[in-house]
């Protein structure tokens, strides 16, 4: 890479570089259902090139890059950004934490943020105990995020709950099969369904 600043590149932050675009391809390709042959084919580089790039053993140009976002239809950022995982976890006090003014008595932490233009509903949610069954999926690009206020929760996509405690936030796509199971007595969450 030239420089004209006439600093030499970090290997560490080239390196991280790779394995995020590394992550964001394969996640892209494979979320789309598509072949490394496709997507090379559509992108105009070739499959041991592509395979190169998803297994982090390549730096790739920009112009590589750009060419991967047209294929892809995302924008070039996209792909120097780690793909969000499918299930977010924030655990009892994790998130950002904001203090207010000295004496206000009051401390927030942010634990999930919303696009713009999305409609958004939130419920206050009792759980009773025991197995319940698995709900179906809403409409597609549904994002489900619970926040457990009491008790315990196993929520998230049917193939993969997770176990909530009081403070914990989940966030997953509830456009897919899950559940809400309380594992303990007097289970309440906060639920905020986000459409697309």
């Amino acid at each position: 890479m030239d420089r004209t600043d006439g600093a030499a590149e970090d290997p560490a932050d080239a390196a991280q570089l790779r394995e995020r675009v590394a992550a964001s391809v394969r996640e892209r390709r494979l979320r789309d259902g598509r072949s490394l042959a496709e997507l090379a084919s559509a992108a105009g580089i070739g499959k041991s090139t592509l395979h190169a790039i998803e297994t982090g053993d390549a730096n790739p140009s920009i112009e590589t890059i750009w060419a991967l976002a047209r294929a892809l239809a995302v924008p070039f950022g996209d792909l120097l950004d780690p793909p969000a995982p499918a299930v977010r976890v924030v655990r009892a006090g994790e998130g950002p934490r904001i203090d207010a003014a000295e004496g206000a008595g009051m401390v927030a932490h942010l634990v999930a943020t919303t696009g713009c233009g999305a409609r958004t509903e939130w419920y206050v949610v009792d759980v009773a105990v025991g197995e319940s069954p698995p709900r179906d999926g809403h409409t597609t690009g549904t994002v489900e995020h619970v926040y457990v206020v009491a008790g315990t929760l196993r929520v998230g996509p049917d193939a993969a709950p997770i176990d909530l405690e009081a403070g914990d936030l989940a966030t997953f796509p509830g456009d897919v099969t899950h559940r809400y199971e309380a594992l303990a007595e007097g289970t309440r969450a906060l639920l905020l369904v986000e459409y697309p």
